[in-house]
């Protein structure tokens, strides 16, 4: 039944917190700099140094060449999991030279059962938690906070990732120029690197020391070891804990000059546009260059995505839009320069949202059927780096008109600056603008993030934008800070997103309403030898709480979630939660658009309450899933929810899996159920080959969809690849075809 008091507190008294916590974030804000004055960075001590040769080595995965024993070895790893810092299970030997052109690493991965030994993908950028793998964390700049992580597993797959500011941010799609091979053998396995120095960035010193870490994962005994000890409450990017690699001299990473040309060639239909057969042939390149050791410069002409992989569908059972990852690697290299406040990955869960700066809302555009579509790039230019303790973002982005939609011309500018041991400062502008008069939208914005005690982490942004016809009310203010400690944690966020406030190449999920997020967990961690311990390796109890406000002070929706996540010894998990709603609908709410039974919710106040509990089986293992359900009250009626999952990875070539999701939803003003089924096929010929498959079923919208890629990695960062994309309408028997072929070649100098 509606009703009309807020079941947690009164809204008089949801305003007097949120008053209390903004101006008390405010007044911490105003303390931080004489406390900030006493962090620093962790003292680790560890050192190991890179001999010098005059010869290159041949890569093949054998450490056979005599200048390996030259090189002073770094050894002695310590558990980060599941025993924080006793020495690991399997002693692990690192070398590492180097020549005027690569940085070299070898390791041994000493194993007294090899036959445990676990690998499960060998494509780029692979899952790193599923199987057994070596990594190399380097700060090439030695500045405490941002580098680089290269991942090989024990059959030679490659993963290499460009990370910001320790665990902030992180970029797995950055793609460089290295090369590794390894090798299973008797009493482990092997695996040899090399590294040209123009694919990293750094300093022009005579002298260099960078920072360095190596890590391991023992996936059997689900143990993650790493060289520098790390808490367990940090990942391999905490870069602040990490030791240093010496005897770097008169290093130059050369022009560091990249042209990758590509040809396209394609076959298109679109009946459901009204168009026939089309022959599409194109080509671009793109161009990238290091203008100075901490600078780069990417220039594109008619840029091109064929080859990304399609979106994951989702069923949309809330009033507002749903959020799609950025994919596109132009955009991606660099992302986290352009990102304000923190993103905390490995703090406690919150929803997105609010991204001032989303590239995917440049070259895409929805239809009236909500379908993402591309609209074409012409070109654009990106400068990205670092200038003395200065990181400078610079993007201009010019789009072809299509159809209604008119071209238009992206401009982001992003300066930050390093203060003290582990904070920043920074501005951003942003500038959309047609040739259209007084078509244009602009963002002006401002950011500090503060770090110290390697717990407490702090962050306000504020921003404003300019667009015709939305003249006031158009600010973004947001105030967060969040504790992350081995045992307790929490985090408070409060945002003002103004009903004006519209940031055009961003994304906000509710404008005009003022958000309070708090949550609070305790992380338990339990001895393997005690009862409990045997099956749990964490007991991780959340309390989370939101309230969301409109401008004449009503409250609109809030919820309590009480929720214990708990983590199995051999990494599955375990989850049970419970969430107690509120949502005031002040309009119909169309919850389902459908042609044939369309259902919308009146307004009124609802409560309702919902249970969750889901199992996820150890993921390493040849069979593993999901099950999970759902069940509850949904504003005037009740909903279920079952999604089962299943992988099947017989090894590290071929993988399978199947996703369902099912919604039955009954309402006072309709019922209906949604089927969403997934399926993916990957193989992998080696770690330069694959052909994967994804393929969709979505009776919200009744379409299939099919997205079929293959490619060939002939060369460092070049490739074929041949895409097919087929989307069916069941609704209106129209299928949309697509099947492109693209080559491209990269010239490195």
């Amino acid at each position: 039944m509606p009703w009309r008091e807020a079941s947690f507190v009164k809204v008089q008294d949801a305003q007097s917190i949120m008053k209390v916590l903004k101006y008390a974030m405010l007044a911490l804000l105003a303390g931080l700099p004489s406390i900030l004055l006493a962090q620093g960075p962790q003292a680790n001590g560890r050192v190991v140094s890179a001999t010098y040769i005059e010869s290159e080595i041949v890569i093949d995965g054998h450490l056979t060449e005599t200048v390996w024993e030259t090189a002073q070895p770094a050894k002695d790893f310590t558990q980060k999991e599941p025993s924080e810092g006793k020495p690991a299970s399997e002693w692990t030997e690192v070398r590492v030279l180097f020549d005027d052109r690569n940085l070299y690493i070898g390791v041994f991965c000493h194993d007294q059962n090899p036959d445990g030994i676990v690998v499960r993908n060998i494509s780029r950028d692979f899952v790193a938690t599923d199987q057994d793998v070596f990594g190399i964390v380097l700060d090439t700049f030695n500045d405490r906070r941002n580098g680089f992580v290269l991942t090989t597993t024990p059959a030679g797959g490659q993963r290499d990732v460009q990370f910001f500011n320790e665990s902030r941010d992180e970029n797995v799609n950055w793609d460089g120029v290295w090369y590794v091979e390894a090798r299973m053998q008797q009493d482990g396995w092997v695996a040899e690197f090399a590294i040209p120095f123009n694919t990293l960035r750094f300093s022009k010193e005579d002298f260099q020391v960078w920072g360095v870490n190596f890590f391991r994962r023992i996936r059997r005994r689900n143990e993650f070891n790493s060289w520098t000890p790390l808490p367990r409450r940090y990942d391999e990017y905490q870069v602040s804990w990490a030791g240093e690699l010496r005897a770097f001299e008169n290093l130059r990473p050369g022009r560091n000059l990249k042209v990758k040309p590509f040809g396209l060639l394609g076959m298109n239909q679109f009946p459901s546009r009204g168009k026939g057969t089309e022959g599409d042939f194109d080509g671009g390149v793109d161009v990238k260059y290091g203008l100075t050791s901490g600078l780069t410069l990417d220039l594109s002409l008619n840029t091109d995505f064929s080859q990304v992989e399609a979106d994951t569908q989702q069923i949309n059972l809330t009033r507002f839009s749903l959020f799609f990852p950025e994919k596109r690697e132009f955009f991606l290299e660099n992302a986290g320069l352009f990102r304000l406040g923190q993103n905390y990955q490995s703090g406690p869960p919150r929803t997105n949202e609010a991204i001032l700066f989303f590239s995917r809302r440049i070259g895409l555009t929805e239809n009236d059927r909500g379908e993402t579509v591309p609209i074409p790039i012409l070109g654009g230019a990106r400068l990205t780096g670092r200038a003395g303790p200065y990181y400078l973002g610079f993007m201009n982005i010019q789009t072809r008109s299509q159809d209604r939609t008119p071209a238009n011309n992206f401009a982001v500018t992003r300066v930050r600056r390093d203060i003290l041991a582990n904070s920043d400062l920074g501005v951003i502008f942003i500038n959309r603008q047609s040739r259209q008069p007084n078509d244009h939208n602009r963002l002006w914005g401002a950011d500090a993030n503060f770090r110290f005690f390697g717990n407490l982490q702090f962050n306000t942004v504020f921003a404003k934008t300019q667009t015709p016809g939305r003249p006031g009310d158009d600010q973004f203010k947001q105030v967060e800070t969040m504790w992350l400690g081995d045992f307790f944690r929490f985090l408070v966020s409060y945002l003002d997103i103004q009903k004006n406030f519209k940031p055009e190449a961003g994304y906000i999920r509710r404008p005009g309403r003022r958000i309070l997020h708090a949550n609070t967990g305790l992380r338990y961690s339990l001895d393997r030898e005690t009862r409990l311990g045997s099956l749990f390796r964490y007991i991780e109890p959340l309390l989370q709480l939101e309230y969301a406000i409109l401008p004449d002070g009503t409250t609109e929706s809030k919820y309590l979630r009480a929720e214990s996540h708990n983590t199995l010894q051999d990494g599955g998990t375990f989850h049970v939660e419970y969430i107690r709603n509120f949502e005031r609908l002040h309009e119909r709410f169309p919850i389902r658009r459908s042609t044939t039974n369309p259902v919308a919710i009146l307004p009124g106040d609802y409560k309702f309450n919902e249970l969750t509990i889901y199992y996820n089986s150890d993921l390493s293992k040849v069979l593993s899933g999901r099950i999970e359900y759902r069940t509850g009250d949904f504003y005037s009626g009740e909903k279920k929810t079952l999604v089962l999952r299943s992988n099947v990875r017989p090894g590290y070539r071929f993988s399978t899996g199947v996703d369902y999701e099912r919604n039955n939803i009954q309402l006072r003003e309709g019922s209906f159920a949604t089927d969403l089924v997934t399926m993916r096929v990957a193989y992998s010929f080696n770690p330069r080959m694959f052909l994967n498959a994804l393929i969709q079923y979505n009776s919200d919208t009744n379409q299939v969809s099919s997205n079929i890629r293959f490619r060939l990695i002939h060369r460092p960062l070049s490739d074929l690849f041949i895409v097919y994309n087929e989307q069916r309408d069941n609704q209106r028997d129209l299928t949309d075809r697509t099947i492109t072929l693209k080559y491209t070649y990269l010239f490195d100098f």
